[in-house]
């Protein structure tokens, strides 16, 4: 029997990847079964204080979260009243479905910069955290105000794109409904 050359192993852990397979580096190991659990308060999920990611870098119009204290950061800014959508993308360095999927991040991130902020993870930088979170495939993103309002996996640009529009939407729907509410109240 021949051995499996390197070039196809390599085929195949691509083709796992881009089929929405769990994440994991070719070189790490299998990853624990995950408790299936909602997170309604993200401050409190376990990542954010184990010293998980080092120094933040900025893209175009995607923000490269890489520490945790910028992670928290960004999550207590999305908790705020008339907060912005907060975009966040879990992706790795060795994912080709990311790598597909970057120049439509930055497009669509480019086209809302005005009603939300976009933010990528490293998965393997901040596993606990998104362990935590349930991302099982990357891309995996999460659209966030005060709680995960939907999550959106895969290389579907439209429908990433979709699901943002809607948010955005009911983010304005309820601002001017608070805007009325308070103007009534004033009489």
């Amino acid at each position: 029997m021949h051995a499996r050359s390197s070039s196809n192993v390599e085929a195949s852990e691509a083709a796992q990847r881009c089929m929405g397979l769990p994440w994991s580096s070719p070189r790490s190991s299998p990853k624990p079964k995950m408790a299936d659990r909602g997170i309604s308060n993200l401050f409190d999920t376990p990542g954010l204080s184990q010293g998980e990611g080092q120094q933040g870098k900025m893209t175009t119009t995607v923000t490269a979260i890489q520490t945790n204290e910028w992670l928290k950061t960004v999550l207590r800014q999305a908790k705020m009243p008339n907060s912005k959508l907060v975009v966040l993308e879990f992706t790795a360095p060795w994912s080709e479905p990311c790598k597909f999927m970057r120049p439509a991040m930055e497009e669509i991130a480019s086209r809302f910069k005005e009603q939300a902020d976009f933010y990528t993870l490293d998965v393997e930088q901040f596993k606990t955290f998104a362990r935590n979170t349930r991302v099982e495939a990357l891309p995996t993103f999460l659209l966030v105000r005060k709680t995960i309002l939907e999550r959106v996996v895969g290389v579907s640009k439209d429908e990433l794109q979709r699901s943002i529009e809607k948010h955005i939407s009911d983010i304005a729907i309820h601002h001017v409904q608070d805007r009325s509410i308070s103007l009534l109240h004033k009489n």
